[in-house]
C-alpha cells in the first residue's frame, strides 16, 4: 500500500474519531430510564439524548399539549359546565379533581385542575369546550404537534389515559414542551404550588387544595432541585413514571424530559434521580450567552469553561439585553475538535509536502547519477 493510499485512509478515521466525541460524552450519563432527552429551552439545542425517538407512552405529561391548546383557545374568566361523560369516563384509580357532573367552572380553574393535580376529568372537560368531543380534540391536539414539528406523536385523548394509539416520543415532547415555556401563564401556572377550587353549588365545600405533584419544587422533598421551575409528572402502568423538568439558573433553561422510569437499586424514584442527572449535567456543562445579531448561525448554549475560556463572564455579570441581543450558544469542546481536526490535516498536508520533496530529491540523485556516470 502506498503512502498516498494510507494518507487517504486515516484522514477519514481521523474525522470520524472526532464525529463521534459527542456520542461517547454522552454514554457518561447513568440514567435508568430507557428514553430522555435535554435541551436548552431557548433554542431547542440538544444538550443529551438516549433513544429520544424512540415511541414511548407519556401518561400525563399529555397534559401540557392539552393546557397549551386552551389557553391559546379560550379565556380564562369563561364557564364552562362538566358534562356526565368527561366526569363519569374517568376509571376509578386515576386521578381527578372531585369534579362533579354540572359543576360549573371557570377555565382558569379546570388549568390547574389539569396542570398540578393533573386531573383527568379537567382534560376532558377542556376537551368537550374546545373540540366538541374528546376524539375531535384528540385530532386538533395531533394537528398542533404536527404544526411544532413532532414526527412520532400520536394521541387519542386528552388526559394521556392509556391506549396503545397514544404515543410521543422524548424529542417530540420536548418540542411541545419548549413552545409550551414560551407562553407567561403556563410559564406561571406549572410553577404554582398550590391553587383551591372554589365552592360551588354541587360542590359547597372549600377542601379542594391542589398541590403541584412535582417534589422537584417542593423544598420539603428529598428530590428537591432549588433551579426547577416546572414540570409535568405522569404515570400509568404501562407508561411507568415519566417526567417533564424545566429548570432556570444563571440565565441557562433547561428543559428534561425522561420516559418509562422505575426505581433506583435503593428504592428512590428513578424518574427524579435521573431528572436530577440531566439538570445537573446542562448546568455544569453548558451556559447562556449573547452575541450580536450579525452572528444568528450560532446558536444558545455554550459549553462551561469560565474560567479558562470567558474570564470576562461570571455570575455577577449581567448579560446583554435579549431585546438588542439575539441569545446564542457556543460550545468550546466542539470548536476544540474542529481545531484539532484542522491541526491534523494541516499535519498530514505538510508531511505529504515532506515525503514529495524527499521523492523529488531522491529523482534528482538519480539523474545525476546517469548524467554523470553515462
Amino acid at each position: 500500500m502506498t503512502f498516498y493510499k494510507k494518507i487517504l485512509i486515516l484522514l477519514p478515521l481521523l474525522i470520524l474519531s472526532i464525529s463521534v466525541h459527542s456520542y461517547v460524552l454522552a454514554e457518561e450519563l447513568n440514567l435508568y430510564s430507557p428514553s430522555a432527552i435535554l435541551i436548552d429551552s431557548h433554542s431547542g439545542d440538544i444538550l443529551y439524548e438516549k433513544n429520544a425517538n424512540m415511541m414511548m407512552y407519556p401518561a400525563s405529561t399529555t397534559k401540557v399539549l392539552t393546557a397549551i391548546i386552551a389557553i391559546e383557545s379560550c379565556s380564562l374568566d369563561e364557564k364552562v359546565v362538566a358534562s356526565e361523560a368527561a366526569v363519569t369516563s374517568i376509571k376509578s384509580g386515576y386521578t381527578n379533581a372531585k369534579i362533579q357532573v354540572g359543576e360549573e367552572l371557570s377555565i382558569e380553574d379546570l388549568l390547574y385542575a389539569l396542570l398540578l393535580k393533573s386531573a383527568n376529568e379537567a382534560a376532558n372537560v377542556l376537551a368537550e369546550r374546545i373540540g366538541g368531543t374528546t376524539e375531535n380534540f384528540a385530532n386538533i391536539m395531533n394537528a398542533k404537534a404536527i404544526e411544532l414539528g413532532c414526527t412520532s406523536t400520536h394521541f387519542v385523548n386528552s388526559n394521556g389515559i392509556h391506549d396503545e394509539n397514544h404515543y410521543t416520543s422524548a424529542a417530540d415532547l420536548a418540542k411541545i414542551t419548549r413552545y409550551c415555556m414560551q407562553n407567561e401563564l403556563f410559564r406561571h401556572m406549572v410553577a404554582t404550588q398550590e391553587y383551591s377550587l372554589p365552592a360551588t353549588e354541587q360542590y359547597p365545600s372549600s377542601d379542594r387544595i391542589l398541590k403541584n405533584t412535582n417534589s422537584l419544587m417542593n423544598p420539603e422533598s428529598p428530590y428537591y432541585y432549588p433551579y426547577v421551575i416546572g414540570g409535568k409528572t405522569g404515570f400509568t402502568t404501562q407508561a411507568k413514571n415519566c417526567m417533564i423538568a424545566m429548570s432556570e439558573k444563571d440565565g441557562l433553561e433547561l428543559i428534561s424530559i425522561v420516559f418509562h422510569a422505575e426505581s433506583a437499586e435503593d428504592g428512590r424514584s428513578a424518574r427524579y434521580l435521573d431528572t436530577i442527572t440531566l439538570l445537573e449535567y446542562g448546568n455544569n456543562n453548558f451556559m447562556q450567552y449573547a452575541v450580536p445579531k450579525e452572528n444568528p448561525e450560532i446558536s444558545l448554549t455554550q459549553e462551561k469553561n469560565l474560567e479558562n475560556s470567558l474570564p470576562e463572564i461570571s455570575n455577577n455579570t449581567q448579560l446583554p439585553n435579549p431585546t438588542e441581543q439575539t441569545p446564542s450558544s457556543f460550545n468550546f469542546k466542539t470548536l476544540f475538535m474542529i481545531l484539532l481536526i484542522l491541526i491534523g490535516i494541516r499535519i498530514l498536508v505538510a508531511f505529504v509536502q515532506h515525503k514529495v520533496i524527499l521523492c523529488r530529491i531522491s529523482k534528482n540523485k538519480k539523474r545525476a547519477r546517469k548524467f554523470l556516470n553515462p
